[in-house]
């Protein structure tokens, strides 16, 4: 532990003042008094002797130990406990203000009070975090404002206890979705309440026929055998491939309550990640901007944490989509059939780009394309027109978002499956469209 700085406490400043007063006051009024010069000479030079006496006492480091715990992963956008353990082991009491370093991308709620530690003590002290960006990054060192042993100076000392810490996508709410395993079988809001279909993709066992069975169920070899109708039962066919591509261009970066388009579609994505495994099926990712990253297809839930790791810190930059080029690259990786489910935010200016690239992917996947509409538009709908300027710009949200409904309608002209949705409820239809497509079949 060092010292970084130190200067005059409140009690000190108050008592430099109150004597320098109580000396004009005498020089002016007591001029004539020969006792009054010696007086405040011998004020000033006390006042000294204890002001240095007190500071050189101080400048030993603190006798006390401070411990921090918090969690090393943090979710994004959402509040964490942290805890300090002061232990004053000198044989004094200590008074000081506690402060943590971190930089612009976290936000703290901090009790900004005075902590007074009886000898051979301990205090507690909590305060909550939330880191407003996914990624690595460190918290510490801590900063202490310790007060002198005559209460005359404030010293600040630096605790070098540094964490580092990674930010994910949040997570806590794979925690609260542990229960659904693939099919929404709770009421959860956003989520269809979907029923197994009689038949499925692949045959799982012979069964007595019951009521609410298809007659194309009937194994009527079996029937004929047993004297009695004989059912066959299938389940849904695992081992199907789940491909994400996510837009990571300058178009995700536009911001909502629930962070950018970026982060709210990599939040949904990596909880479908964790349906699909459950589901006993492949899933890879592909993000694509200037800088592409990929993720072979992998198998069984004990990996999501591998999908996590390798995204966690991804973010959106500056660069134009260039969806042809993501295509290709995707194809050339995985040319198995599989659904692709491509996440982006549509506008006008490369809309003629996309229609080719997403034909070019559907001649050897099945396709859905996820849009995340603009909430800027929104925005502007939902605002009041007070004047002409408001009215141009109410008019010309409308004309967008009337171009954004028309080529949604022109994708799904090519058989392409489209999916329109606000982004804090892209978690709900992304998961919906994978078992729309699961239990119809498609795949």
């Amino acid at each position: 532990m060092s010292v970084t700085a130190f200067r005059p406490s409140s009690a000190l400043i108050k008592i430099i003042a109150l004597l320098t007063i109580m000396a004009v006051t005498m020089r002016f009024f007591y001029s004539h008094n020969e006792t009054v010069i010696p007086f405040i000479t011998a004020a000033l030079v006390v006042s000294l002797v204890v002001t240095l006496i007190d500071l050189f006492q101080s400048k030993n480091p603190p006798s006390f130990i401070v411990t921090r715990s918090m969690p090393t992963q943090l979710s994004f956008n959402r509040w964490h406990t942290v805890n300090y353990d002061i232990e004053n082991a000198s044989t004094a009491i200590i008074h000081l203000y506690i402060k943590e370093h971190v930089n612009q991308h976290f936000k703290l709620d901090w009790p900004s009070k005075k902590i007074s530690i009886l000898p051979g003590k301990h205090a507690l002290l909590k305060f909550r975090i939330k880191s407003l960006k996914r990624g690595p990054a460190q918290i510490g060192p801590i900063e202490l404002c310790l007060s002198s042993s005559w209460h005359l100076w404030q010293f600040f000392w630096i605790n070098d206890d540094i964490i580092q810490v990674k930010t994910y996508p949040d997570f806590e709410r794979l925690k609260q979705y542990q229960s659904l395993k693939g099919m929404s079988n709770v009421p959860t809001n956003g989520l269809k309440q979907m029923k197994k279909r009689g038949s499925g993709i692949e045959f799982h066992q012979l069964r007595e026929f019951r009521q609410g069975d298809s007659i194309r169920q009937i194994d009527w070899q079996a029937t004929s055998k047993r004297q009695k109708l004989i059912a066959k039962e299938y389940q849904e066919e695992r081992n199907q491939h789940i491909t994400v591509m996510l837009d990571a261009s300058n178009r995700m970066n536009i911001e909502t309550k629930v962070g950018t388009h970026f982060d709210a579609a990599l939040n949904a994505l990596l909880m479908l990640s964790h349906t699909v495994l459950k589901q006993g099926d492949w899933f890879s990712m592909q993000s694509f901007n200037q800088k592409e990253r990929w993720l072979p297809a992998i198998k069984g839930v004990q990996n999501v944490s591998k999908i996590m790791n390798h995204f966690y810190d991804l973010e959106a930059d500056e660069s134009a989509s260039d969806f042809m080029t993501a295509v290709n690259s995707l194809l050339s990786k995985r040319s198995k059939r599989s659904l692709v489910l491509l996440v982006t935010t549509l506008n006008d200016q490369n809309f003629e780009a996309l229609v080719p690239a997403l034909k070019r992917l559907q001649q050897h996947h099945l396709v859905a394309l996820i849009n995340i509409e603009n909430v800027a538009l929104n925005e502007v709908l939902n605002e009041d027109i007070n004047d002409v300027s408001d009215a141009n710009r109410y008019c010309a949200a409308i004309e967008l978002k009337n171009n954004a409904i028309g080529n949604l309608k022109r994708i799904e002209k090519e058989g392409i499956i489209c999916i329109d949705c606000k982004p804090e409820y892209l978690l709900p239809y992304v998961i919906n469209t994978y078992l729309n497509v699961k239990h119809s079949g498609l795949l």
